[in-house]
């Protein structure tokens, strides 16, 4: 965890366990092998020593897991508050990145089986004349 012009006080820091790592475990030991390990990297910090009040606090999050990458961010009025989006944000990220897959597998089924459904005179035309019109 890395910290910016802030404390991070012990009771921030369970917070910030409590919220974001344990999700990111629930949602990413599912399906992992030992050797994949994910590797999740947190950074909390005040944006602006200036500014009393307004969106001063920002919490980022990247995930690396099977060599690929989601980083999620959010500022807020409060280090809570923003901790809570990035949770949000996070879980939505991890879970279309996890059914990716399964979509794609879904979207060419439907493809095959529109092909399947017409006969194949029906099909698109491949730029030559197909047709015996003039004859």
């Amino acid at each position: 965890m890395h910290q910016k012009d802030i404390e991070v006080t012990p009771a921030l820091r369970e917070y910030i366990d409590q919220k974001i790592v344990r999700s990111a475990e629930q949602l990413l030991n599912k399906r992992q092998n030992m050797s994949d390990v994910p590797l999740l990297d947190i950074e909390v910090e005040r944006t602006t020593q200036h500014h009393q009040k307004g969106m001063v606090y920002r919490v980022g999050v990247k995930v690396v897991y099977e060599g690929k990458s989601i980083r999620t961010e959010a500022t807020h009025e409060e280090v809570h508050a923003a901790c809570d989006l990035v949770e949000d944000e996070m879980k939505r990220k991890i879970i279309a990145q996890k059914s990716r897959g399964f979509s794609l597998l879904k979207r060419g089924a439907r493809r095959a089986k529109q092909y399947l459904r017409f006969h194949p005179s029906a099909w698109f035309s491949r730029g030559k004349r197909e047709r015996n019109e003039g004859m």
